[in-house]
């Protein structure tokens, strides 16, 4: 429950900050899944 309202805080992030911050969290998804 707390990973998917992160995932969806951080979702909404990305869409209102932009591409910087989806820069950012694909670095960040891509350190939490390897």
């Amino acid at each position: 429950m707390g990973l998917i309202s992160w995932m969806y805080l951080h979702l909404r992030i990305d869409v209102y900050s932009g591409t910087r911050t989806q820069y950012r969290s694909r670095l960040t998804f891509i350190k939490f899944v390897t």
